[in-house]
């Protein structure tokens, strides 16, 4: 009874409200872009990423929490391998974690790349000596909501690898961004 008497209200709503479209709604403008939108998977330069041949240096600024999307577990808006940042072989990688999202500690490490992720890690250990941020199991004890940490590492070895969010269960939910080591000298991010 309960069901048919949901279902009843249901449709006389949407009976009573018309098509369901707003009437008299503005148009949605633009939305607000950082930069112009690069091809689908096509190196571009971004302000968080910074590259140096004549040092061999490349300088990360990953920002955790960047937008709401997927429950704000996301490298610069992007999670479940959108994306990805590609360094070349050789160079010393500074990579500094900035946690945005308002309620959760996040981690970042360079591991190898997987088919599918655990819920939970039960040994981390990078792919490059330093290439993890401290405690990166722990929800307390991970770089906290408005904090931020840095690593450095040498990208010493060529090949697809990921960045991680070690985190009890964000790397299953799409916390990692592809992380790409070029023995060619490529270098850029793919924002999309």
């Amino acid at each position: 009874m309960r069901i048919k008497v949901l279902t009843t209200a249901l449709l006389f709503g949407l009976v009573a409200c018309g098509d369901g479209e707003p009437a008299d709604q503005p148009a949605p403008g633009p939305a607000p872009a950082e930069q112009p939108a690069a091809e689908p998977g096509v190196l571009t330069t971004a302000e968080w990423f910074e590259v140096d041949h004549d040092a061999q240096t490349v300088s990360i600024e990953l920002i955790a929490g960047t937008t709401s999307a997927n429950n704000y577990w996301n490298f610069h808006g992007l999670f479940g391998g959108r994306g990805g940042i590609t360094v070349p072989e050789g160079y010393t990688v500074t990579l500094t974690l900035v946690n945005r999202d308002p309620n959760m500690g996040h981690s970042v490490g360079v591991g190898e790349l997987m088919a599918t992720w655990p819920n939970s890690f039960t040994q981390v250990t990078p792919v490059f000596e330093g290439a993890v941020t401290s405690n990166p199991t722990s929800m307390t004890e991970s770089t906290l909501p408005g904090e931020s940490e840095t690593i450095t590492f040498t990208a010493d070895q060529a090949g697809e690898f990921a960045l991680i969010c070690y985190v009890i269960g964000h790397a299953a939910s799409g916390m990692w961004l592809p992380f790409n080591v070029s023995a060619e000298g490529e270098a850029g991010v793919i924002t999309s």
